[in-house]
């Protein structure tokens, strides 16, 4: 029963790897599930026990991108709450921008608009939920930080939740867009340099002296 859980996992993910290979290499209406399955070593029938349709495919793909990173909330301890949420973008953009499979999910995003209604829909609603999590996370950290006496009290786990995570969404879209330059990961210790200042600033400084 094992192996031939095992067995199904390994197919499926052979056949979301060749995906990965041939929507980055053709607009979604020149890809085939027959080009697909073959260049997995594996059969049409394999395919179809796995994904019921092209677009089913490609939404599977997106959850397996959107979830890449998202394995780590640990990241988002109290305990270094900056360099924790700090490495978790860091490791996202280092992933798109440095290895072969950064690149080509790069190409699938890219080719977003070529993609039939609902799945663009459906993407839409996967990008929010990562969203959602990585507020969620952020909050919490921000709220046990606050707690431990880390983070000032005035400080609005909510509000601080949206900037991080927007800001990191929209520069997402630029790196997709190639808009941005290839040492840009280098820059995001200057964002976060500002945001421990404004977290932390009332804490790590003595009140100033008042004259009697």
């Amino acid at each position: 029963m094992r192996k031939t859980k095992e067995g199904s996992l390994e197919t499926r993910s052979k056949l979301l790897a060749s995906a990965l290979d041939v929507f980055s290499e053709k607009a979604f209406s020149a890809a085939s599930l027959t080009e697909i399955s073959a260049r997995a070593g594996l059969s049409k029938g394999a395919l179809y026990w796995h994904f019921r349709n092209k677009n089913d495919l490609l939404l599977c793909l997106l959850e397996e991108i959107c979830r890449k990173g998202d394995e780590t909330p640990a990241a988002f301890s109290a305990d270094g709450l900056l360099s924790g949420v700090r490495q978790y973008y860091m490791n996202k953009y280092v992933m798109l921008m440095g290895n072969n499979d950064g690149k080509k999910i790069m190409k699938i995003m890219m080719r977003k608009d070529e993609w039939p209604e609902d799945v663009q829909s459906k993407a839409k609603l996967l990008i929010r939920d990562t969203m959602e999590r990585e507020m969620t996370m952020i909050k919490r950290s921000i709220s046990e930080g606050q707690k431990k006496g880390s983070i000032r009290p005035g400080v609005s786990a909510s509000v601080v939740a949206v900037l991080v995570s927007s800001i990191f969404q929209g520069l997402g879209v630029l790196l997709l867009e190639g808009m941005l330059p290839p040492e840009f990961p280098q820059c995001v210790d200057v964002l976060f340099g500002a945001l421990e200042k404004e977290l932390t600033e009332s804490i790590t400084q003595a009140p100033a002296h008042q004259p009697v």
